[in-house]
């Protein structure tokens, strides 16, 4: 699975714009602190370690508007940041997670909610539908967007 699959944070040419601007698309600025540690990281797909420099900034992982292009709050490094590694994020594998499946004209095609450690699994069987692709992985209890799933190709 991990070779036909693409996993995305935030892009990173709405980083680079964020952080040369100071502020992110939607007119707020960038506030900044130090983490404390935990915090999803969506630019690199890892969790916050304690002294690193960190913002929170509005996102829209839905390249189209729409009923689920919602816009939410994303932690991300106030500096350059490594790039996400390939297959499943290990930081995020033992988190419950909402699987939404869309076609490939943006519109919803099911839901899943994936109990810890199974996200992967869900994933595999989502994918299987062919007219599935793309797949965002979202929080469960605040609905925040994690990362999004692409076919590759």
């Amino acid at each position: 699975m991990n070779a036909e699959l693409r996993y995305e944070g935030v892009p990173g040419s709405y980083l680079d714009r964020i952080r040369r601007n100071r502020h992110d698309d939607f007119g707020n600025a960038v506030v900044s602190r130090t983490s404390e540690g935990g915090e999803p990281l969506r630019c690199c797909l890892t969790i916050a370690g304690a002294g690193e420099r960190i913002a929170l900034v509005a996102h829209r992982p839905m390249e189209a508007g729409g009923p689920y292009a919602e816009i939410g709050p994303v932690f991300v490094h106030l500096t350059d940041c490594p790039a996400p590694g390939a297959g499943f994020p290990v930081d995020f594998r033992e988190r419950r997670a909402v699987l939404r499946p869309y076609d490939g004209d943006g519109q919803m095609l099911d839901g899943v909610v994936a109990e810890a450690g199974t996200s992967e699994k869900e994933l595999t069987r989502l994918f299987e539908d062919p007219a599935v692709d793309t797949v965002q992985v979202r929080n469960v209890v605040a609905g925040c967007w994690n990362f999004t799933v692409r076919r590759q190709g």
